[in-house]
């Protein structure tokens, strides 16, 4: 008898990427501002610490998080508070998550992934995420113009900060799907291997 007709890999990775991406879209679409809000908050209160502002308040708006800064800024007409607002749209960091998430549970469904790693890579998704937001608040914090007693005062961030913000911004968005499906897999492949030298050790 010929032996049943099996999928190939290619063919299941496709099937299974179909079948979980519309479910993981719209479920991202609705409940996004639950991790978007808190994430992007925090961004922003790292930002704060890492300055000489205060994060007066963050607040979510129509797929944005609006965070307003309150500062002290010395002049040698004197010193005077200054406030800042912020506004972080949700899309410009997090588009690319359903389509990571389809292609983690496409990994996971072919390799038969861990827990373990997939705790890994979920963990790095959020960190890329909040190094963004970070970074976004950062570069934003730099920048400072204001009249006072007449003179124009102004400010722009420095190049390290400038630097962060790029690499962030052109390179660790954009390359997050397949960063965070290396983490899954590398993972994975460390914790198989270690687990086969346990019983490769456990069996002599």
């Amino acid at each position: 008898m010929p032996r049943p007709h099996r999928l190939s890999t290619a063919a299941r990775a496709v099937l299974v990427f179909c079948l979980v991406y519309l479910p993981i879209l719209a479920g991202w679409i609705a409940f996004k501002h639950y991790y978007t809000h808190p994430l992007a908050c925090t961004g922003a209160k790292l930002a704060a610490l890492s300055t000489d502002a205060e994060l007066a308040h963050c607040h979510y708006s129509k797929g944005s998080v609006n965070a307003t800064f309150v500062r002290i800024v010395v002049t040698p007409a004197g010193v005077y508070p200054a406030r800042s607002g912020v506004v972080l749209d949700d899309n410009r960091y997090t588009f690319n998550v359903p389509i990571t998430l389809a292609m983690l549970i496409v990994t996971t469904v072919l390799m038969r992934i861990s827990w373990r790693a997939w705790s890994k890579a979920l963990a790095a998704l959020i960190l890329g995420h909040l190094l963004y937001t970070y970074a976004c608040f950062l570069f934003q914090l730099g920048f400072f113009k204001a009249r006072i007693g007449g003179v124009i005062y102004s400010s722009t961030p420095p190049v390290a900060v400038q630097l962060f913000w790029d690499f962030c911004r052109s390179m660790l968005i954009r390359f997050e799907p397949f960063l965070i499906l290396a983490v899954l897999i590398l993972v994975h492949s460390l914790t198989t291997a270690k687990n086969k030298a346990g019983e490769a050790e456990t069996s002599k």
